[in-house]
């Protein structure tokens, strides 16, 4: 059995902030046991206090290396910090292509940023590696990292009627996406043929995770995998259309957030100054107004039999989930999509075309198949968030997952971008609506990937920035959107992925775990990491019997390029400040190599 108060001790911090700017945590010193690898012994069952780790131990973070890993990483970190190559990445790596011949251009990238970044080819490659993960403590969440760009999908156009906002039109997508440096993710879409190859590379990948993990296995999938990228541009459009309407024409009432839901204490400048989408609220003249705004033609006893079509509460209100469900276009199709769909509005009308209706339903039917399997496996499946003119899209297909398999256990998650303006008012909706409509929520908290991409799209386009303005602003989201989870963790209503590599956000889930009396081993929270990068932080929440997973992609080298090199750029500014990780990697291999010495006089 693993000795855990060895390895972590139960000082406590004392009563944290629980909202707003949150102060660093004090430096304390922990002792670390010699050996960190864990036991079969060790099981859900045992339970273990939480409380704090000890960041500095690199002798018990390294454990699980052999000396030319770490060489090799503190290599590879070093270089990942200096700009003049990660800003060139791409061209150096088409040089070196060209120049070296393939079977030495593989053994170079195994050597390094390749061996050092991604789990293997294959999943026969992958075995080893995520069998000595897991020996130590460490799960994986596998993902098949083949990527492509929109570009490869241009033939199929958006009809210009359709997009009536800047951020959703193809062609600025098109043209402006593939100069910015930071190339967000896309798979190739070649047909629909594609999508099914991409649908049996995921379910292969759930299989593989089930397969090597006990409990609680985890796969990514990306929605943009599955389907028409341009079919889900349209949708988001029209998604956004929808909810600014019932924004403009809603209203807030008070108290209509549950207790467990406490935006009391939520900093100003976190929320925002717009309303929460959970506490708006339509009533019957507010849908009138809207109809009357939008030129519609219809009898009061209409508009009557309208509003009660979407089964207003006791109170006579709508909450916005009833009203979008009515304006979708099912099958079967809604009245209020009918009524909508015939407005000629001066901006075009509320409707996607037929071609790419029929590309989401198929989608959907994706969704549904590794959902299906999921459960069939008891594993997890992580939809992974993409750019904003994607996200309302996935996020509508991520929450019908989430009120369709999340109903006793937490089969499908979410992810939160916290960098974004919008998260809170998201994820407060998805946690109230989840309560309403009884099912689990499941929450990956990740700060953000596309920051640049994101920025330099809004001042190209000329529309407002949708990501805060600093990163103290996104770390305080981020420990909100905490907070907010907690509660309906301490609720047994949702799980969630803690995907970070700030070891103060690490250190404040760990103590607020404590505080709420959460157990690490089977308590809802996981925690998980870039294979690669921040193994001081991922082995030793494992050694100390937390949920702690690596993040790894896998694929042939060739097809991975473009990952790896998304990779550098999205993680610029993180590899430039693991300057503490590359410290610990140089005192480990010291203390290696004066061992050596030591054991041979």
């Amino acid at each position: 059995m693993l000795r855990v108060n060895n390895v972590l001790r139960s000082t406590s911090l004392g009563a944290l902030p629980r909202y707003g700017r949150l102060q660093a945590l004090p430096q304390l010193q922990h002792s670390t046991p010699a050996r960190h690898k864990r036991s079969d012994a060790q099981t859900d069952s045992h339970v273990v206090p939480p409380v704090l780790l000890n960041f500095q131990d690199a002798k018990a973070a390294y454990e699980s290396k052999n000396t030319f890993e770490l060489f090799r990483s503190r290599i590879v970190l070093r270089l990942c910090g200096i700009d003049s190559i990660v800003n060139n990445n791409e061209k150096l790596l088409k040089f070196s292509k060209i120049m070296l011949p393939k079977k030495m251009f593989d053994s170079v990238m195994r050597m390094t940023f390749y061996g050092q970044f991604v789990g293997g080819a294959d999943v026969n490659d992958l075995r080893p590696k995520l069998s000595k993960m897991q020996e130590y403590g460490v799960k994986p969440i596998l993902d098949y990292s083949v990527e492509a760009d929109l570009k490869e999908d241009e033939t199929d156009e958006i009809p210009e009627i359709a997009v009536t906002e800047v951020q959703f039109k193809q062609d600025s997508i098109s043209s402006k996406r593939n100069t910015h440096q930071a190339v967000a993710r896309a798979y190739p879409y070649k047909g629909e043929d594609s999508c099914e190859e991409n649908l049996n590379i995921f379910l292969e990948c759930l299989e593989t995770a089930s397969q090597v993990c006990d409990k609680n296995a985890f796969s990514a999938i990306k929605v943009t995998g599955l389907g028409k990228p341009n079919a889900l541009l349209e949708g988001s459009h029209f998604l956004h259309r929808i909810q600014e309407l019932y924004i403009k024409h809603s209203q807030t009432f008070e108290g209509t957030l549950p207790s467990y839901i406490n935006i009391k204490y939520l900093p100003k400048d976190v929320l925002g100054p717009k309303e929460l989408l959970a506490e708006l609220r339509m009533t019957l003249d507010n849908f009138r107004a809207m109809l009357t705004s939008l030129g519609a033609d219809l009898s009061e006893s209409e508009i009557t039999d309208l509003f009660n079509s979407m089964s207003p509460d006791e109170m006579g209100h709508i909450k916005y989930h009833r009203f979008r469900e009515s304006c979708m276009p099912g099958p079967p199709e809604k009245p209020l999509y009918t009524v909508l769909t015939h407005l000629n509005l001066p901006d075009g009308k509320i409707k996607m075309s037929a071609d790419h209706l029929e590309a989401l339903n198929r989608v959907e039917e994706r969704l549904i198949v590794l959902c299906d399997r999921a459960v069939e496996l008891d594993a997890k499946i992580l939809i992974d968030a993409e750019q904003t003119y994607f996200q309302p899209m996935i996020d509508y297909f991520a929450n019908k997952m989430m009120s369709r398999y999340n109903k006793e256990n937490v089969y499908v998650f979410n992810t939160y971008q916290c960098y974004l303006k919008s998260t809170p008012s998201q994820l407060i909706y998805d946690a109230d609506k989840a309560n309403v409509l009884g099912y689990k929520l499941g929450a990956k908290l990740v700060r953000g990937a596309y920051m640049e991409q994101e920025r330099q799209r809004a001042l190209d386009l000329n529309y407002e920035d949708p990501i805060y303005p600093d990163k103290a602003h996104t770390n305080s989201c981020y420990h909100n959107m905490v907070e907010i989870v907690l509660k309906q963790i301490e609720r047994q209503k949702c799980q969630v992925m803690i995907a970070s590599h700030n070891e103060f956000t690490i250190q404040y889930v760990v103590e607020r775990m404590r505080q709420s009396g959460i157990c690490p081993a089977n308590g809802g929270i996981f925690f998980g990491q870039l294979l690669g990068m921040c193994d001081q932080v991922t082995y030793l929440l494992g050694a100390g019997g937390y949920c702690s997973y690596k993040y790894v992609p896998y694929g042939p080298i060739e097809a991975v390029l473009p990952y790896l090199s998304r990779r550098a750029y999205e993680n610029k500014g993180m590899l430039k400040g693991s300057q503490k990780e590359i410290e610990l990697l140089k005192g480990e291999l010291k203390r290696r190599r004066w061992s050596v010495f030591s054991t041979a006089n």
